[in-house]
């Protein structure tokens, strides 16, 4: 299919509609293809796959995304909890230290810069417990589903938008806690320093 158009636009989602193309979002989306009357006739019409090996092949599919986006859910987990969060703490009380001190020391300094950093680094960091205990609930709640599809699924539409949501105020703590307080490679060491 020769599309020279961003294939990752929404133009190309318009444009394979027009075709009649599928456009599957996911992998969780593509798997029942496995599994159609149409793909079981060729794959059975040519011998590859019989119609239990097909159905097969997709439930090890499901049980591997599911699987894999489980490893990636609590690596984040441990990683927020036992890195992140410790930083930010240790950052924003290194803040309110350097306040307390300006402030004791009599000086009629403006910390309207460090106060606001203070309030800005402790409200994210409020946002990343939240989403942090709110994914920690979600993938009790997943683990604790027998079928294997409806797992999946609830790893894609669940788990992984809460992945996202735990991500999002880590990313900005990232560009306002010192470098040398930060507990992993920021991406811009990635980029320029490895």
């Amino acid at each position: 299919i020769v599309f020279n158009g961003n294939g990752y636009s929404e133009e190309w989602v318009e444009e394979a509609a027009c075709r009649g193309l599928p456009n599957l979002p996911s992998m969780v989306s593509a798997i029942p293809a496995l599994t159609t009357e149409k793909a079981e006739a060729l794959y059975t019409k040519f011998g590859i796959y019989t119609k239990s090996e097909l159905e097969a092949r997709a439930e090890i599919l499901y049980e591997t995304y599911a699987k894999v986006i489980k490893i990636e859910a609590n690596t984040m987990t441990h990683m927020a909890g036992k890195h992140y969060i410790p930083a930010v703490i240790h950052y924003t009380t290194r803040l309110g230290q350097s306040i307390a001190a300006v402030s004791g020391a009599g000086l009629d300094a403006d910390l309207s810069v460090q106060k606001n950093l203070l309030v800005k680094c402790s409200t994210l960091l409020s946002q990343t417990d939240a989403a942090l205990e709110a994914l920690k609930a979600l993938i009790v709640e997943v683990d604790s589903m027998d079928d294997v599809v409806e797992m999946a699924h609830a790893y894609h539409d669940k788990v992984v938008p809460a992945m996202a949501a735990l991500r999002a105020p880590i990313d900005e703590l990232e560009l306002l806690v010192d470098k040398d307080i930060w507990p992993v490679p920021t991406y811009g060491d990635l980029m320029f320093e490895v």
